[in-house]
C-alpha cells in the first residue's frame, strides 16, 4: 500500500511539473516575436526523500520522491553586454552624423533643384550677355535678376543649414527653440530611462530567482540599458541580485533602487550668463549645454565633453562649432563666399574709372559719387558684414531705371582734374563687365584673399567637394558599423531567441512525460481503488 501511495505522490508531482514545464515552452513561443525576449526552460531534478537508504533495492527505491521544476533558467549571452551596448552607442553616433551630412548634401544636389552651381553659372552668363549688349535695358535687367537669384540661393541654403541647426539643438537663445530640438528629447528619454531602470531594480530585488517574473524583469531591464546606449556611452554594473548600476564617465546614475543624477539641458545664452555670473570661462561650442543635476545638490553645469558618443554625441559633434565637415563649417564656408563675392563685384563697380549711365539724363558718368548707392550686393539687415543669410542686391539698383547705375565701362586713365581726358560720349565698351567675366577665372585682386586666391567657381566646388568626400566616408563608417552590430544581434538571436523547431521537440517530450505520468497516477489509483474495496 505504501509503495503504491508514493508511486501515487511521484506521478501528482510530475503532472504538475510537466504542466509547468508545457507552460514554459508555450510561454516561449507565445513571445517568439516579441522584442528584447529571452527564450526560457524549466531545470529539472530528481527529488529524493531524506530517509535512510538501506542495504536492499526495496529500500533505496523507497527514497525516490519523484521530480521537481529546480528553476526556470533564462537564456544569456555574453553579446547582451558592455561590449554589445559599446557597439550601439558607436552604431547611433556615426548612423546620425552620416544621416546629419546626407541632409547637408541633399541642399546641395543640383538634381534636385538645390545649391548654387546653376545659379552661379547663370550669373555668369548674364555678365557674358551684358558684355555683348552694355548699353541694353533688358540685358542690365537679366543680369540684376541673375544676381538677385544668386542671392535667394544663397539665403535659402543658408537658411535651411540655420533650421536643420535649430532643429539639432535649438537656436542658442530661445529655450522654446530649444524645447522643440532633437537634442531636448533625448536628454528627457534619457530621464525617463533611468526612472524606468531604478523602478526594475526595485521590482527585481522584491523578485524570487529563477523565476518567470524574475526572468521577465531581467529582460526589461536589458531593454532599456540597451535603450540607454543608443544616446551616450553608458557603463553598466550587473550586482549578484540582477540589479544594475549605471555611470557616466564615473558619475553614478542609478544605484540599486534610487536615480542619483538626472540630465538637464539649456541654452548657449543661459549658459554664458551662468559663467559670466560665476566667473567661469565659457568654452562651449554649441548652441545646446548639457548639465547633470545630482541628488544630492551638486550640478555639473557643462558635461558636453563626456557625452562624446551616442545620439547626442553625434548631435553636440554636427551642430558644434568645431572643425570638421558639419552645419557651421558649411554656413562659415558660405559666409566667406558671400563676403568674397560682395567684395570682389562691389570693387569692380565702385572703383576709380568705372562708369556707367545716368538713369535721370541718360549721360555717362563716373560712378563714384557716393560709393554705397552704386554697390551691387548689400547686406539685407544693414550690417558692416556679409553673409549668406543676409547678402542681398542694392535696393537702388532695383528701382525704375536703377539698373543704369550699373558700371559697365572702365577708363584707367581718366583723369578727374581734367572731365576732357576721355571722351565720354566715345564709351561703348564694357571694360568694366570684361573685368567682371575675368573673376570666374582670374582670382589676382585682393579681395580673393578670403578664399585662398582661388576663383570664385573654384571656391565652391571645394565647398560641394568636402561634403561629398565626407557623406562618402560617414556613410562608410556607418554601413561598417551597422554590419557589426547586426552581426551582434543575430548571434544573440542565435543563443536567446526562440527555435520554434525546438520548442516544439520541447512540447512532444513534456507533453509524452505528461501523458505517461497520468497514466501511472490512473493505475496507481485503480489499484488503490481495488485494495479498498477488497479490505486490504
Amino acid at each position: 500500500m505504501s509503495s503504491l501511495l508514493s508511486t501515487l505522490g511521484m506521478s501528482s508531482s510530475a503532472l504538475g511539473v510537466n504542466q509547468t514545464a508545457i507552460s514554459v515552452v508555450s510561454n516561449n513561443i507565445a513571445n517568439m516575436n516579441t522584442e528584447g525576449y529571452s527564450k526560457q526552460k524549466v531545470n529539472l531534478g530528481a527529488l529524493f526523500l531524506d530517509i535512510p537508504i538501506g542495504n536492499n533495492v526495496a529500500s533505496q527505491a523507497k527514497t525516490n520522491a519523484g521530480v521537481e521544476a529546480i528553476s526556470i533558467e533564462r537564456y544569456t549571452t555574453t553579446f547582451i553586454g558592455s561590449y554589445y551596448r559599446d557597439q550601439v552607442s558607436s552604431q547611433s553616433y556615426l548612423n546620425k552624423e552620416q544621416q546629419a551630412i546626407t541632409d547637408i548634401a541633399n541642399m546641395f544636389d543640383e538634381l534636385k533643384g538645390q545649391g548654387l552651381d546653376t545659379a552661379i553659372e547663370d550669373f555668369y552668363a548674364a555678365l557674358d550677355n551684358l558684355n555683348q549688349y552694355p548699353s541694353d535695358m533688358s540685358a542690365r535687367i537679366n543680369f540684376l535678376d541673375a544676381a538677385q537669384t544668386l542671392t535667394n540661393s544663397m539665403n535659402k541654403t543658408a537658411s535651411n543649414l540655420n533650421d536643420l541647426k535649430e532643429l539639432s539643438v535649438g537656436d542658442g537663445v530661445s529655450y522654446e527653440s530649444l524645447k522643440n530640438s532633437e537634442i531636448y528629447t533625448s536628454i528627457q528619454a534619457i530621464n525617463q530611462n533611468l526612472e524606468k531602470l531604478a523602478n526594475i531594480n526595485s521590482m527585481i530585488t522584491r523578485s524570487q530567482t529563477g523565476t518567470l517574473e524574475n526572468n521577465s524583469l531581467l529582460d526589461q531591464r536589458d531593454q532599456v540599458l540597451n535603450e540607454l546606449s543608443q544616446y551616450a556611452n553608458f557603463k553598466t554594473t550587473i550586482q549578484d541580485n540582477g540589479t544594475v548600476t549605471l555611470s557616466l564617465n564615473g558619475t553614478k546614475l542609478v544605484g540599486g533602487t534610487k536615480v542619483l543624477a538626472k540630465f538637464d539641458v539649456q541654452t548657449a545664452k543661459q549658459y554664458d550668463d551662468y559663467c559670466q555670473m560665476n566667473g567661469i570661462v565659457n568654452t562651449n561650442e554649441s548652441n545646446a549645454v548639457i548639465m547633470l543635476k545630482k541628488t544630492n545638490g551638486q550640478t555639473l553645469p557643462n558635461i558636453n565633453d563626456r557625452m562624446d558618443t551616442g545620439l547626442v554625441g553625434a548631435i553636440l559633434e554636427t551642430s558644434s562649432t568645431k572643425e570638421g565637415v558639419n552645419v557651421n563649417t558649411i554656413l562659415d564656408n558660405l559666409d566667406t563666399l558671400a563676403q568674397t563675392i560682395a567684395d570682389v563685384f562691389n570693387e569692380l563697380q565702385t572703383r576709380e574709372g568705372a562708369f556707367y549711365l545716368d538713369n535721370a539724363g541718360g549721360t555717362i558718368q563716373l560712378s563714384n559719387a557716393n560709393l554705397e548707392d552704386y554697390e551691387i550686393f548689400t547686406a539685407s539687415d544693414g550690417g558692416a558684414n556679409i553673409t549668406a543669410s543676409n547678402i542681398t542686391i542694392n535696393a537702388l539698383l532695383l528701382e525704375d531705371g536703377g539698373y543704369n547705375r550699373i558700371a559697365t565701362a572702365y577708363f584707367p586713365d581718366y583723369d578727374p582734374l581734367n572731365p576732357d581726358s576721355i571722351d565720354l560720349n566715345a564709351v561703348g565698351n564694357a571694360d568694366n563687365i570684361i573685368a567682371m567675366i575675368n573673376t570666374k577665372t582670374d582670382n589676382t585682386s585682393a579681395a580673393f584673399d578670403a578664399i585662398g586666391n582661388i576663383s570664385l567657381s573654384d571656391y565652391y566646388s571645394g565647398i560641394l567637394g568636402k561634403i561629398t568626400s565626407a557623406t562618402t566616408a560617414k556613410t562608410n563608417a556607418a554601413n561598417s558599423q551597422n554590419a557589426v552590430v547586426t552581426s551582434l544581434d543575430n548571434k544573440t538571436k542565435e543563443q536567446t531567441g526562440v527555435d520554434l523547431n525546438e520548442e516544439l521537440t520541447d512540447l512532444v517530450k513534456f507533453q509524452t512525460a505528461y501523458s505517461a505520468s497520468s497514466r501511472v497516477f490512473t493505475t496507481c489509483n485503480t489499484l488503490l481503488e481495488t485494495l479498498v474495496n477488497l479490505g486490504l
